[in-house]
């Protein structure tokens, strides 16, 4: 087995994160989602969000974007940034992990551990102290893995796409340090596609 090295994405990663993203929705949230949504899914729009965010992520308030490399090949995405949730905001969280993506392969591995630890590490960095995260409600696997590090329950929302409403549910961290040490200690990952089809909520804006 490969190893898998977390760094710092570059601009010229986005044709490789739009495609990991879209792959990645397909792969855990056939049965959760509705099909139509699914099959309207667009890699070349994804390609084009993370090409923007990439060029000038300071512009719209995203700290970092990792990507998990395994000899050039990439399993997994993840970024973060400046709460963008009014009501979150407002409660307290001025920090958010706005993505976080992994190929089912390469779940249960610890790479999604490993990506918490670095954008919670970066949050810090840049001052913010807390953060949040969404998640889909029927995404038993992620919402075990947040609530592992020791996420707890500060939100939720109805996302009406399509004839569906799907709800969200915010895991948040009032002290990022605490995050820090959960992650030295969960040894696996689960169903790690965080987010649902909101544009407000699936990438960073």
């Amino acid at each position: 087995m490969r190893s898998v090295q977390i760094r710092d994405a570059a601009p010229d990663d986005a044709s490789a994160m739009g495609h990991l993203h879209v792959a990645s929705w397909h792969e855990s949230y056939a049965g959760l989602l509705p099909e139509t949504l699914l099959a309207d899914l667009s890699v070349a729009a994804r390609v084009a969000r993370w090409q923007t965010i990439l060029d000038a992520p300071a512009a719209r308030g995203v700290v970092a974007v990792l990507v998990a490399d395994e000899g050039g090949g990439l399993v997994g995405l993840a970024s973060c940034g400046s709460q963008r949730d009014a009501t979150l905001r407002t409660a307290g969280f001025d920090g958010e992990i706005s993505a976080l993506y992994l190929r089912q392969a390469h779940q249960r591995r610890g790479l999604g551990r490993r990506l918490m630890r670095r954008m919670g590490a970066a949050l810090m960095d840049r001052g913010l102290s807390t953060a949040s995260v969404w998640v889909l409600r029927e995404n038993v696997g992620a919402r075990a893995f947040y609530e592992r590090l020791g996420g707890e329950i500060v939100g939720e929302a109805i996302d009406p796409s399509g004839d569906v409403a799907l709800v969200e549910v915010a895991y948040g961290w009032r002290d990022l340090s605490r995050l820090a040490k959960a992650t030295s200690s969960v040894s696996a990952d689960h169903s790690l596609t965080t987010h649902v089809a909101n544009p407000r909520i699936a990438t960073p804006t």
